[in-house]
């Protein structure tokens, strides 16, 4: 395989605050030292308010079964689990990097407590640290939202739910909402003419009080569903890209009108379709339903082996098809996408909620707090991240973040 020219980042917080939906008061000037990052804390010092906040999110990020608000469901291993093994030739995390330090030091700096590279179910390298291990589950925040894509995609493939009518052509209540009017596919592209969701953490905000609804934050709910159907719009439906978790949940109340079945059952047959090695499970809303757009939990090998399955070509049709839709894509082309290319010195495009980058030929999952992951559909390698930032979204640590994954990616192929 042809090595790859290698990515280097331009840190500009400006274009990940806007393209991921990130709030501005993530950006505060905080730098975690590696002590910081180990220090201890008594479980009873957990609270709601603070599940999510440093340091606290280390703990809580996994073991969300305990602290999603309205609870969780389990999302079924495989029936015919991967059967994984470790390779002979591994990458080797202690290399040095271009830039004077070793990989593994790279993963110590950004909190990294998870990290794998797949291959032909073959492990060419696994780290663990900060008290993680192979068989614990990480909340994969937003990643969770590729996962909610594919089931879609699945849906599409087999007939059962058609991108180009409305929301409520299929869901009755939604009838003369603004939301309503959205195309399925424009649903699945951040497309529908959602207001960019920025304020999750301005008391009041609309992003803030849906994540009360979601059982993220304390307070007083008044509906999932009904906090989705009275949602603001800002554009008609199609016209401009504009990140926001309620086009995911959306998805989840879509595909489970149409088939009858929980979501969780749905992912349930995506992890026996990838092979997944353990249980899952996805977190509730105040309504009883799932929520994709943060709500996934799964082991490292899991997340590794998803992954591997989108590089191998083994993911829906119409997910690969939508996602290197350039003529489609509403990302690359505004200003938010010309400014997350500068960041990146590669462009992105979005569809079918995952990411792609394609003068790379690779789709990414993107969550807060560093969950991220990468297939590589020209090696059918497949790279994740679990870390725990110091906030949802640190700039200079998700450059980084794809940067060392580029490099991983590029080091095996020019072998």
């Amino acid at each position: 395989m042809m090595k790859r020219t290698r990515t280097t980042a331009v840190k500009t917080a400006t274009a990940f605050t806007l393209v991921f939906g990130f709030a501005t008061a993530a950006f505060a000037e905080t730098k975690v030292t590696i002590n910081e990052f180990y220090r201890p804390f008594e479980l009873s010092d957990i609270t709601p308010e603070n599940m999510q906040k440093w340091p606290y999110y280390r703990y809580t990020s996994m073991n969300w079964d305990e602290y999603g608000l309205f609870g969780t469901v389990h999302i079924m291993a495989s029936k015919n689990p991967a059967d994984l093994s470790v390779a002979d030739r591994l990458f080797d995390i202690q290399q040095e990097l271009p830039e004077g330090r070793s990989f593994v030091e790279s993963l110590t700096a950004t909190q990294t407590k998870g990290f794998l590279v797949l291959k032909d179910n073959m492990i060419l390298a696994e780290f663990y640290d900060n008290g993680f291990n192979q068989n614990q589950t990480q909340l994969l925040q937003s990643s969770s939202k590729t996962y909610a894509g594919i089931v879609a995609s699945k849906l599409i493939d087999a007939g059962k739910l058609d991108p180009n009518r409305t929301v409520e052509s299929y869901l009755a209540d939604f009838k003369g909402s603004k939301i309503g009017k959205a195309k399925v596919q424009h649903v699945l592209d951040m497309q529908s003419g959602l207001l960019p969701a920025t304020d999750y953490h301005v008391p009041g905000g609309e992003a803030f009080m849906f994540e009360i609804e979601q059982g993220l934050k304390p307070g007083d709910p008044t509906g999932h569903r009904k906090a989705i159907i009275n949602t603001r719009t800002q554009h008609a439906s199609g016209e401009i890209y504009n990140y926001n978790d309620k086009n995911t949940d959306l998805l989840a109340i879509l595909a489970e009108e149409i088939t009858g079945q929980h979501f969780n059952k749905l992912l349930s047959d995506i992890f026996d379709d990838f092979g997944a090695n353990s249980n899952g499970s996805i977190a509730l809303t105040v309504d009883g339903t799932a929520s994709p757009s943060y709500g996934i939990s799964c082991t490292l090998r899991d997340y590794a082996l998803f992954h591997q399955w989108i590089a191998e070509g083994k993911a829906p049709k119409s997910f690969y098809s939508s996602i290197q839709d350039l003529d489609k894509d509403l990302l690359a082309k505004s200003e938010k996408g010309k400014g997350m290319k500068a960041a990146l010195g590669t462009p992105v495009l979005y569809g079918s909620q995952g990411w792609y980058l394609p003068e790379h030929k690779i789709v990414l999952s993107i969550g807060s707090y560093g969950q991220v992951g990468f297939s590589d559909l020209d090696s059918g390698v497949s790279v994740v991240f679990m870390q725990d930032w110091e906030d949802n979204g640190v700039v200079e640590k998700l450059v980084d973040t794809v940067t060392r994954a580029l490099f991983v990616i590029d080091e095996l192929g020019a072998k």
